[in-house]
């Protein structure tokens, strides 16, 4: 494995070579740029390297190689396609290959299943998707167990990213020319890997491949299903908790309940013993405060901090009801929230949000980056981690990209996913399941928790990335490790005190980082927790009775419709009418 990469040039870095080095700089690979005349010089000092570089650079570096010592090479196209083929053919010694547009249309994206610690969790998939006019297939290449090439994807029956090895020298060929600026702003709704899919999964292959030793890693890969909005009863409209419980026992998932905080006196002692007693495999979270349209979208300091107050208030009343735990995570009504809401979310001691939607609603103060989405958590807005779900029509395949990345993998729900016994649902579970890589169920706080970035650093010790204001370290190896642990935060937080398994730990400050560490033997964990003072605020709201009706009215017509009209095939499309019009009310 590889502990440097290498990013040739001819001349002078160009754009694309700039992106790489934002991709490498994003897992924390170390990289110098070199021009591919002077690459012989530089083997000789660095040895753990592998090398970056457009097919010509590629080419240009290996004429000039005189040693026959191992190296590893990922070369990408050129923009020029003539240019391009005639260094492809140089490179492999073979006349008869070229580069091809891809037909139009949707065509068939495979992912071997053959090489496994290359292709990760997206080893085996199978993709619909339309390739972008940078991207390409490559014609010519020879198959069969004697050739020197394998075939890591594959487009319509054509390699898209391939290995090649001779003489000591395994070079990867992408045939894409794109390179991804992971600066450029995300489009509305969700990520969407099929948007770069040719271009972006053979490059975070290769760098999780090479790269283990250096790059960012998970902890673990946690996740959680989660279903919005239902009341804890036996039953909400198509979902039946019972059935729930004992396909999450046959399956081997978990299930975080998104519940509603004006609902908190609604839960029947019977109801909350099921749901205590169940608790490793139910969890309950925030789903807003009223679930009014919009209501954390708003820009409003003090509508805000009155909702998440309010909200937090309600969710402890209801602890003490029926003695149901709960994690401050908040599930944002429709998927709403506006760009000051994190941090206020932040203020009122939550520990983290997590939603579907990737934009603020104030679309102007939208900051959402491609290298945000990325992340284990979005950190963009106040320094307060909105954690990434999706959706089943999302497809198998942003799942898999997601742990690739090394994302908790959480997925949402309604009560309507279980209309035909959730098939959809468990079908995308048990892919999910089958996927190259070891997926933990946990209920939704403990992901969260356990969600960070961790590297082995050169003074033998780990560095940790954390992202909500609590974590859980583990340490399965047989010696002690020590862990130095950065948290971001913003320039008004007011840390009181840090904790580890709720001792006092002493911090510095770097750079808009508080940076602490500790000693954790081996075969155990540790829990961390910043604290941070709080901030009350001045501002109040005032809610007018005629609000408090409203809400009311909202609430128990939205549970006619789900738990009544929507199970009742006469009267499914009058529903679907009332949904409509309970969106556009307030």
């Amino acid at each position: 494995m590889a502990r440097q990469a290498i990013i040739l040039h001819e001349g002078s870095p160009g754009p694309k070579e700039l992106g790489l080095s934002r991709i490498l700089d994003f897992f924390n690979v170390p990289w110098k740029p070199v021009d591919a005349f002077e690459l012989t010089d530089f083997q000789r000092s660095s040895p753990d390297y592998a090398i970056f570089g457009s097919v010509q650079a590629v080419a240009t570096a290996l004429r000039q190689r005189q040693e026959a010592n191992a190296a590893v090479f990922y070369a990408y196209a050129d923009n020029e396609r003539g240019p391009c083929v005639r260094a492809i053919r140089s490179l492999f010694g073979d006349a008869k290959l070229s580069l091809q547009e891809a037909s139009a249309g949707n065509l068939s994206v495979c992912i071997s299943s053959d090489l496994l610690d290359i292709a990760g969790p997206m080893a085996g998939l199978n993709v619909s998707l339309q390739l972008r006019s940078e991207d390409a297939v490559l014609i010519g290449a020879p198959v069969g167990e004697a050739s020197m090439f394998a075939t890591i994807i594959s487009a319509a029956g054509a390699p898209v990213f391939l290995r090649f090895q001779q003489e000591g020298v395994s070079v990867f060929l992408c045939t894409s020319s794109q390179m991804i600026d992971i600066d450029e702003p995300v489009g509305q709704g969700f990520y969407d890997v099929k948007d770069h899919f040719c271009s972006v999964v053979p490059l975070i292959m290769f760098i999780r491949f090479m790269f283990q030793g250096v790059a960012w890693h998970p902890q673990e890969l946690g996740a959680c299903l989660i279903i919005d909005d239902p009341l804890l009863r036996p039953q909400y409209g198509y979902c039946n908790f019972v059935k729930l419980r004992d396909l999450m026992r046959r399956h081997g998932f978990t299930t975080n309940i998104a519940f509603i905080p004006w609902n908190w006196r609604r839960t029947s002692p019977v109801d909350g013993d099921f749901f205590r007693n169940e608790s490793k495999l139910f969890s309950v979270s925030i789903h807003g405060c009223d679930h009014t349209a919009g209501e954390f979208g708003a820009t409003s300091l003090a509508v805000l901090h009155a909702r998440a107050g309010l909200a937090q208030s309600r969710m402890r009343n209801h602890q003490a009801r029926t003695g149901i735990q709960h994690d401050s995570i908040m599930i944002f009504p429709q998927g709403i929230f506006s760009s000051p809401c994190p941090e206020v979310l932040k203020r009122n001691n939550f520990l983290a949000a997590v939603n579907t939607e990737i934009i603020p609603v104030d679309s102007p103060n939208a900051r959402t980056r491609i290298r945000d989405v990325w992340d284990v958590a979005i950190m963009t807005y106040g320094d307060f981690p909105i954690f990434t779900r999706r959706y089943v029509f999302h497809g198998l395949e942003n799942f898999a990209f997601d742990l690739l990345l090394g994302k908790p993998c959480l997925i949402v729900a309604h009560h309507d996913s279980f209309k035909d016994g959730g098939a959809a649902l468990i079908e995308l579970i048990e892919k999910i399941g089958s996927l190259n890589c070891c997926l933990r169920w946990r209920p939704l706080g403990e992901v969260i928790r356990r969600a960070c970035r961790r590297r082995a650093n050169a003074a033998g010790s780990e560095d940790v990335e954390m992202y909500s204001n609590e974590l859980l370290i583990d340490n399965p190896s047989d010696q002690p490790i020590k862990v130095k642990i950065r948290w971001k935060k913003s320039q008004d937080d007011l840390v009181s005190k840090i904790l580890c398994d709720e001792k006092p730990v002493t911090w510095t400050t770097e750079v808009e980082q508080l940076v602490f560490g500790e000693r954790i033997p081996s075969h155990s964990e540790k829990r961390f927790r910043v604290v941070c003072q709080e901030q009350a605020y001045a501002g109040k709201v005032r809610r007018s009775l005629r609000f408090e009706l409203s809400v009311a009215a909202r609430r128990f017509l939205s549970e006619l419709r789900d738990h009544y009209l929507s199970r009742n095939r006469f009267l499914s499309v009058p529903a679907d009418r009332l949904r409509s019009v309970l969106r556009k009310a307030i």
